[in-house]
């Protein structure tokens, strides 16, 4: 969920150090095996690690996207392997004096926690149901990551902490002395983080309860829809085995509504031609959210570059409108977030002025479409663009919403949509308003956690009258652990319950 990415000067540190950690683990590796007078279970354990973790990291963040792990799904264990292998290693070399106390034992403790968090993400990959104790340890690893990363430490597989080799051989005065104290130092720090993490971990585990007793509310005629996102986003060619596996995921729910994301790159007559072909034979029957999606794009530099990007867009826009004729056409996702790295910090009135453009341009293509603004944050600037956007005169006809629980938990997503509420308090209106992109954080509070957040979310949404309708982020992990599929095809529980959601609104 692009929109989430947070600034990138810190997380690129957070990168820096852990390239450093996997460096370091390199080195010692070597190195430890190389002196005759290493004792034999240290030389084993350092070189067993050493050889593994290059292979097992690759490993861990290719069974992070369904789309890399099926080959890899049966040797995640690989990893989490790694970690214990290490941390076994800290613990002989401390216990055996092989290593100052002051070093040894900041590394130990360090690597006993992350072996513990590994072997929690192992089993929940597996599906596995996990207590709430454990999950705060887990998500406190996370949350101690973030102290650097923000958001990207729940959206990015890579983003993550290294486990750290004891250095179990004669320091050197000098530079070895400072690199022992400083990678001592930072399993230190990282440490303290993991820990000072727990306590508000723990509260954001359990905040999800709160939504278990909750109740869709009847729409009247049926005028609320819920939808899937499917498919990575397109940029080029087609993936045929995403789509008919999303697509069949979205008939055992029992949607109609789906939403597809598609970045400029591809947004060329030849891919939008091979996507329309692939959805026709059942487009009459569905209900096509198209996206145009700007991230992952760097950052153009002078204003004569953005004008040129802005207009490029719109050509993006018309073609996509006439290729694919949608029935809602969001031509730019996140205005002030993800849409902001590629043209810079814009105001509110060149954002207006880019949907007005936009607007009229799909309607000329194609009368009967929608074009929806999407106001991806909760800032003074997205309530400025949703007030504009919602006021009859403007030419977009619907607007989209995200929704999504933090780091806070059920805490976070009751503060949006306590915001949602006062906006919809102030600017009533008669345009179709949706929730674009409604998600939750599997892999960091539990699986149950994704279940009731959407549930809670399905629940808000169906009793405020305005909203037409929520689309759930996503059908599969694809670039973040969101995915109503786990890697490996296994459905997560959220899955039934969004099932169960659209077959009671089909009752009601």
């Amino acid at each position: 969920m692009s929109s989430l990415l947070g600034p990138p000067t810190l997380a690129v540190a957070h990168l820096v150090l852990c390239a450093f950690v996997l460096g370091w683990d390199l080195y010692m590796a070597g190195r430890i095996t190389s002196i005759r007078s290493t004792p034999a279970p240290m030389s084993a354990l350092s070189a067993v690690a050493g050889l593994l973790l290059a292979p097992a990291l690759f490993i861990l963040i290719a069974n992070a996207s369904v789309t890399t792990s099926h080959a890899l799904a049966g040797v995640a264990w690989a990893w989490p392997v790694v970690a214990a292998l290490v941390a076994m290693q800290a613990v002989y070399a401390l216990t055996r004096g092989l290593v100052a106390p002051a070093i040894g034992l900041p590394i130990a403790a360090y690597n006993i926690a992350l072996a513990l968090v590994y072997a929690i993400r192992y089993a929940m990959f597996r599906g596995m149901l996990i207590s709430e104790p454990l999950l705060a340890i887990a998500a406190a690893e996370t949350s101690a990551v973030a102290f650097g990363t923000g958001a990207n430490a729940l959206l990015l597989p890579y983003y993550l902490h290294i486990p750290i080799l004891a250095p179990a051989t004669r320091g050197r005065r000098g530079l070895g002395t400072l690199g022992r104290s400083a990678i001592a130092a930072l399993a230190a720090v990282w440490v303290v983080l993991l820990v000072a993490a727990v306590p508000r971990s723990a509260k954001a585990v359990h905040s999800y309860d709160r939504y278990i007793g909750d109740r869709l509310q009847e729409r009247p005629d049926s005028d609320f829809a819920i939808g899937l996102k499917i498919c990575p986003i397109l940029r080029g060619e087609l993936a045929p085995l995403a789509l008919q596996s999303d697509m069949a995921l979205a008939d055992s729910i029992g949607t109609t509504t789906l939403s597809i994301y598609v970045s400029p790159r591809g947004a060329t007559a030849a891919a939008l031609d091979a996507l329309e072909r692939s959805l026709e034979p059942r487009r009459s029957a569905l209900t096509l959210v198209v996206v145009l999606d700007w991230s992952r794009v760097g950052t153009l530099r002078g204003s004569a570059a953005r004008k040129r990007y802005i207009t490029a867009r719109l050509a993006d826009v018309d073609r996509i409108a006439r290729h694919l004729h949608p029935d809602y056409l969001v031509p730019v996702l996140d205005p002030f977030g993800a849409a902001s790295k590629a043209v810079g910090s814009l105001p509110v009135d060149a954002w207006e002025r880019y949907l007005q453009d936009a607007a009229r341009t799909a309607h000329r293509a194609d009368s009967g479409l929608k074009v929806m603004a999407h106001v991806g944050g909760f800032s003074a600037r997205d309530s400025a663009l949703y007030a504009w956007a919602t006021q009859p005169a403007t030419p977009v006809n619907a607007v989209g919403l995200s929704l999504s629980p933090g780091f806070g938990g059920a805490a976070t997503l009751d503060e949006h949509t306590r915001t949602i509420d006062r906006w919809l308090a102030a600017t009533p209106s008669r345009k179709e308003q949706w929730v674009l992109e409604a998600s939750a954080f599997p892999r960091t509070h539990g699986e149950l956690s994704q279940e009731r957040a959407l549930w809670g979310t399905l629940a808000w949404a169906t009793s405020r009258h305005a909203i037409k309708g929520v689309i759930i982020f996503e059908a599969s992990d694809y670039e973040s652990p969101l995915g109503l599929r786990a890697p490996g095809g296994r459905l997560r529980p959220a899955a039934m319950a969004v099932r169960q959601a659209v077959r009671a609104l089909n009752e009601l």
